[in-house]
């Protein structure tokens, strides 16, 4: 089997540079340019090509540094080292009360050191470390309150409020107004609808039939931008973690979602691969285990995807999920996931590798050829060649 890889996209070379410009400011002190460059990302809602928000980019930057600092005192369950590090980073922005954005660079750090905490690595008791998680919420709760981001209009600051809702009172009643509010505001951004779906899962603050709800009404709203894709986004974090969401998932509405999110625009364009690695990789996924009623009709969206809209591979995509944590070795993750979506794409082609055959993933789709030394009883290669399903002339997805 032959397909090109990307070890690295044009997208990750696109969110390094920003991330590389939040950091480069931060360790500059260039705090003023830093606050201007986020203010005028923010304010414009401005996203990456493959929708992520630029403003999320110059923040993680800005204080990569010092969650590298948090992430080694997490590791000796050393929480006044902790404490230390973001309290000389917040004392380095300054006052924040009237200045909502340091605001946000005051937070942001103490919800990355509230992940570092929940990912289990510190040697310490499983209620300790959520006792930590929890105080770090709480602090950046009390830094973003005197700040109303639908009132400025700030993307930004919504994401980080819904960030916090867990240490609300009664935060279930406040997860649809504020996943709304931030969806609405930035409605091209995948990330917000997946967030609003893990939210609303029973392991957060949700029901299965809320979520369904939300989903079939977020599909609505964005309607314009993903087509029905927008009911998949909201799906598509929760399936993966609770496979028994599957019993509520409606697998005919996700199905065309999927299509809808992997139609090229215009139809004549090469498809997205960003997008085609990665519904590949969720529904391969979902393959294993559960049989019948949605599990099937979803896993088995994953031959279409690779035959009619794969191109290339992209393998931090099919890097298996790791918890929230200190920044994993991106050499081992590129390494662990092509070696998963070699293992998928081989089990899927099984058929005609066993029989000595080729498969090559073209710019056109995929062909077949004859191996060298194999006997084979096709066509010639060039009546192999199996194009993209726009380009072909028959209906039905045949590889013989």
């Amino acid at each position: 089997m032959k397909i090109p890889v990307r070890e690295t996209t044009e997208a990750e070379e696109a969110r390094a540079e920003i991330t590389h410009r939040g950091l480069r400011l931060a360790r500059q002190e260039r705090w003023r340019a830093l606050e201007e460059a986020l203010a005028e990302a923010d304010h414009s809602a401005a996203l990456t090509p493959q929708g992520t928000p630029v403003a999320r980019l110059l923040c993680d930057g800005a204080v990569q540094d010092v969650l590298l600092g948090v992430a080694e005192a997490v590791a000796r369950g050393d929480a006044e080292a902790v404490g230390r590090a973001l309290q000389g980073h917040s004392e380095a922005l300054g006052p924040t009360p009237e200045a909502p954005l340091r605001a946000l660079l005051a937070a942001w750090p103490q919800i990355g050191a509230a992940r570092l905490w929940r990912a289990g690595t510190a040697p310490l008791s499983a209620a300790a470390r959520a006792s930590l998680a929890r105080h770090h919420l709480e602090t950046a709760h009390l830094l973003l309150r005197p700040h109303d981001p639908r009132a400025l209009g700030s993307p930004a600051l919504q994401s980080a409020c819904c960030a916090v809702l867990e240490v609300l009172p009664a935060p279930a009643e406040h997860v649809e107004r504020n996943h709304e509010a931030l969806i609405a505001m930035q409605p091209a951004c995948p990330d917000h609808l997946r967030a609003y779906g893990r939210d609303l899962s029973p392991q957060r603050f949700g029901t299965w039939p809320e979520l369904d709800r939300a989903a079939r009404r977020m599909a609505m709203r964005t309607a314009k931008i993903w087509g029905s894709g927008g009911y998949c986004w909201v799906w598509l974090d929760v399936l993966a973690t609770q496979p028994e969401g599957l019993d509520h998932v409606d697998g005919e509405l996700f199905t065309a979602g999927l299509h809808d999110l992997l139609q090229p625009h215009p139809p004549q364009a090469w498809p997205d691969q960003h997008m085609a690695n990665l519904l590949a990789a969720h529904c391969a996924a979902l393959a294993p285990g559960r049989d019948g009623g949605a599990a099937t009709r979803i896993s088995g969206s994953l031959r279409w995807i690779v035959e009619d809209r794969l191109c290339e591979l992209h393998p931090l995509l099919w890097a298996p999920p790791l918890p929230d944590g200190p920044a994993p070795d991106e050499a081992a993750q590129r390494e662990a996931g092509h070696a998963r979506a070699q293992e998928i794409l081989k089990t899927l082609f099984d058929h005609q590798l066993s029989r000595g055959r080729q498969v090559i993933f073209t710019e056109r789709g995929l062909a077949l050829q004859p191996s060298g030394c194999a006997s084979c009883t096709l066509a010639p290669c060039a009546a192999l060649a199996y194009p993209r399903h726009n380009l072909r002339d028959e209906d039905p997805p045949c590889l013989t």
